[in-house]
């Protein structure tokens, strides 16, 4: 099948369990950008209660999220082991997701739009459902502590507030905008590319052959 081929198929299946408001199984490729740091890409992975998340910086972070059980495993490469931490939650000072009157179209999926107003300027939100809860994308656990001995933890910046504000609602962000008060655009994240597609369990668990780190120290 040639490359238009399949892309009209993806895009007709997309649709389709769209319409029928079933639940998104596949993958989506995304861009973010954030001043002053150049972008980077993120892959984010759905079946279900469970997400995976690849960002790729430096190198390659994975993060698996279970929203059943609102844990999110940060998983070591560099010593095969992984760490779980609680998920991205709500915060009863975030401010409020306030929904617009404007819809619009992204990749074939229906999307409102919804404003966050914070200290760092507004966010514009374009959010779609039928990809399950927000979780974050590498992002927005609970931060591990500094030091884990013998185990080298990739430290996440913190949620944003917008992330606060859409953390565990059943909206999934395709594309963000957030500009500061003088108007400069400082963040953008943007879906590329979904993927429907049939994914296979063991990408949304630890390595078996990984050890679990346990009784980490509090900070």
């Amino acid at each position: 099948m040639n490359p238009s081929a399949l892309f009209l198929s993806a895009t007709l299946l997309l649709a389709s369990a769209v319409a029928r408001g079933a639940a998104f199984e596949g993958k989506l490729e995304l861009r973010r950008a954030e001043l002053p740091d150049a972008p980077h890409d993120i892959i984010y992975r759905v079946k279900g209660d469970k997400n995976r998340v690849d960002v790729s910086r430096e190198r390659v972070n994975t993060y698996l999220t279970d929203t059943s059980k609102e844990e999110t495993t940060v998983i070591l490469e560099d010593d095969m082991a992984y760490l779980v931490l609680p998920a991205l939650a709500h915060q009863p000072e975030a401010p409020p997701l306030e929904k617009t009157a404007e819809v619009g179209k992204l990749h074939g999926c229906s999307v409102q739009k919804y404003v966050v107003t914070a200290d760092e300027g507004t966010t514009e939100l374009w959010l779609a459902e039928s990809f399950g809860k927000y979780t974050g994308f590498g992002e927005g656990f609970e931060k591990p502590p500094a030091h884990v001995p013998g185990v080298d933890v990739p430290v996440p910046p913190g949620p944003r507030a917008w992330e606060y504000a859409l953390a565990e609602r059943s909206l999934f962000p395709l594309r963000v905008i957030t500009r500061d008060w003088d108007d400069r655009e400082i963040f953008r994240l943007e879906v590329r590319t979904i993927v429907p597609q049939s994914l296979d369990d063991r990408l949304f668990a630890p390595s078996p052959t990984y050890k679990k780190v346990e009784n980490w120290p509090k900070p």
